[in-house]
């Protein structure tokens, strides 16, 4: 039995996170995603969620203070 494989947790960009998020999704849905390596995805997909919103987050205060 493989080991499980540690989540990526380096840096990326937006574009970068939305990609694997999308890939995550696409692999969650699949019907051949075992428990142990839903739970990883899933754990995974939250921690891109987490930074996408943060990215979004930090863009809009950036749009906002470039407005006033």
């Amino acid at each position: 039995m493989p080991a499980p494989q540690k989540p990526d947790t380096r840096p990326l960009g937006y574009d970068s996170a939305l990609a694997e998020l999308q890939e995550l999704l696409r692999q969650i849905e699949s019907d051949d995603t075992g428990i142990d390596q839903l739970s990883q995805r899933v754990k995974r997909a939250t921690e891109l969620l987490d930074f996408c919103r943060q990215q979004l987050r930090k863009v809009e205060t950036d749009m906002e203070q470039a407005l006033i």
